[in-house]
């Protein structure tokens, strides 16, 4: 509890220094300097290969990269961290800056809202490069899942993998998990549903620039109106981006739409942490639009809408709870 005004200074004065180390770190990613990281480098050199950048930024970013941990400095070179080298490349990279620079964005637009600045409830940001960010911070999705989740699904492996294997993506937004879900399944074919034009019109030019158009099907649709059945394998259903009086209905509508013995992802903003972490997530969920649900309410939800063989996977650290849930292997 803050009990003086020195006391609520200092509280600033950390969070500020947070603000700025994942600047800085984020920097780093967008300059290309990760790149050269890879291997122990100079400051001379680092300055030489990232021009964009002066020398002495490039010195305090890495001061700050090294302080937090991220960077290993000593004798006057600089290395990327073990743990963070495997963000150095794709997908992991476009991750963990699509990560860095919506969480940036995003708190900036919520203040200027409370200001009046700007207006708008839910999901409703226009600007191109936040809406890019957004999206690309879900690349690294889909071969994790591929790894990971999809061995304990059943047979989802064998489906996903078959002839006329088809991904549902509900709220596509820019179709960076639509497009990496295809390059981690060759044969897969997705629909994308959103009702924004803005975030349709660059998953569009991100389909065609990938050469995806023939397997990437994009909707201006709500997926309470959507009206295919027994169709795909697997969809995804972000919660946190759904109204709470719609969201039965959005259960419900993606559960017809799946082939049975299909399965659903159901990522929930019950956050796992401190309640510090928990408090943020859910003041972002009220943000996105959704409700924060609890365990108990997603799977309740789904239970209603008839699902089956209903469980909540194990999350990391600061990532929401997702949920699987799968279509009867008969229809009912």
């Amino acid at each position: 509890m803050v009990k003086t005004p020195l006391e609520m200074r200092a509280l600033a004065q950390d969070l500020t220094v947070s603000v700025w180390t994942l600047s800085a770190i984020g920097t780093l990613f967008e300059s290309g300097l990760v790149e050269h990281l890879r291997e122990s480098m100079s400051l001379d050199d680092l300055a030489v290969r990232c021009p964009a950048l002066s020398k002495t930024l490039i010195k305090r970013c890495l001061a700050v990269a090294a302080a937090a941990g991220v960077v290993a400095a000593g004798n006057g070179h600089y290395q990327l961290a073990q743990g963070a080298m495997p963000f150095s490349q794709q997908p992991f990279r476009m991750t963990l800056q699509g990560e860095i620079r919506s969480s940036l964005m995003q708190p900036l637009v919520f203040l200027n809202a409370s200001a009046g600045r700007v207006s708008g409830s839910g999901w409703s940001h226009a600007d191109s490069v936040l809406l890019q960010a957004q999206g690309d911070a879900s690349a690294m999705f889909p071969p994790m899942f591929k790894a990971n989740i999809v061995p304990s699904l059943g047979d989802l492996a064998a489906r996903l993998d078959g002839p006329g294997a088809r991904f549902l993506d509900v709220g596509v937004g820019v179709a960076s998990l639509a497009i990496a879900m295809c390059r981690t399944w060759p044969g897969l074919r997705v629909v994308g549903l959103d009702t924004f034009e803005a975030t349709l019109a660059i998953a569009l030019e991100n389909v065609t620039r990938t050469n995806l158009q023939d397997r990437i099907e994009l909707l201006k649709i709500a997926v309470e109106d959507f009206r295919d059945e027994e169709k795909y394998d697997l969809a995804w259903l972000p919660s946190f981006f759904i109204a709470a009086p719609d969201l039965p209905a959005a259960i419900g509508r993606v559960r017809t739409s799946l082939r049975p013995g299909g399965w659903l992802l159901f990522p929930i903003g019950d956050y796992i942490g401190d309640e510090l972490s928990r408090s943020v997530f859910a003041l972002i969920n009220e943000c996105w639009g959704g409700p924060a649900l609890s365990f108990s309410e997603a799977e309740s939800l789904l239970k209603e809408a008839g699902f089956e063989a209903i469980r909540a996977l194990p999350a990391p650290p600061a990532w929401p709870p997702l949920f699987v849930a799968q279509r009867a292997m008969e229809s009912r």
